[in-house]
């Protein structure tokens, strides 16, 4: 699968079939690259597959489902582990990948692909829910391969889905590094420090995108629409009551 599994729009890009291929695949990895910096790790992300565990072992209520305490979204509650929530007439099976979530690729259990809408949907972008009464496994052969039976893996794309303006940016970044990489003309920022000319000194950040913006209109809107704040990294909150997934190796 290509990384990341989009691709880009070079309209705005007359000679981009006048370059190399290997060129152009190396401009679309350094533009994603790119994107991914600019963005806080929101958009450009490879997919990821990970072995979860449900939210609730619903495996473990007993016959008369008899309340008990417990941790949910941060709250202590005292009620049936398997009682209905969130609007639900029924008790639901649910699966939450770490973090948002641009796109879920693939849902596998005991060797076997899932169908969504068939086999479970997806709600509030990043929860995985089993449908047909059916449930997600309390627990898994975690050294079992992701496609072997007793495992349970998903693949899903983290962060943000990129718009019709996100393929937009990204081609226009690769753009400039095919033109940068060719030693054409190109609208990259520069890395010089210092530069003096005639009696005329000048003065450049050392890093390529200093302040998280390029200086490219087309692309630092959309970047900026994305990431606002300008952040480096993501903001992430751990809770001590949620079962965190495993990340595969892909054995």
């Amino acid at each position: 699968m290509a990384c990341p599994p989009y691709q880009i729009t070079t309209g705005c890009c007359d000679d981009w079939g006048v370059y190399p291929s290997d060129l152009r695949e190396r401009a679309t990895s350094l533009a994603w690259a790119a994107m991914r910096f600019l963005t806080a790790g929101l958009v450009g992300q490879c997919s990821v597959t990970v072995r979860p565990c449900a939210l609730e072992p619903c495996s473990v209520c007993n016959s008369v489902d008899v309340p008990a305490p417990f941790v949910w979204g941060g709250d202590w509650y005292n009620a049936p582990r398997c009682s209905p929530k969130g609007c639900s007439c029924e008790p639901l099976s649910e699966v939450r990948l770490n973090g948002r979530v641009a796109e879920v690729v693939s849902v596998s259990l005991d060797g076997q692909p899932l169908v969504v809408g068939t086999d479970y949907v997806i709600l509030d972008g990043s929860t995985l829910v089993r449908t047909g009464g059916l449930k997600w496994p309390a627990c898994q052969d975690l050294t079992a391969a992701n496609d072997a039976v007793g495992a349970f893996a998903v693949e899903y794309v983290p962060g943000v889905k990129p718009d019709a303006a996100g393929l937009w940016a990204a081609g226009v970044l690769a753009c400039e590094f095919a033109k940068a990489c060719s030693g054409d003309k190109c609208r990259l920022p520069s890395s010089v420090q210092t530069l003096s000319r005639q009696g005329v000194s000048m003065s450049f950040d050392n890093s390529l995108f200093s302040n998280g913006q390029t200086g490219i209109r087309e692309v630092d809107a959309y970047t900026l629409s994305v990431n606002p704040h300008r952040l480096k990294t993501a903001s992430t909150v751990f809770t001590p009551d949620m079962r965190v997934s495993r990340y595969s190796s892909g054995v």
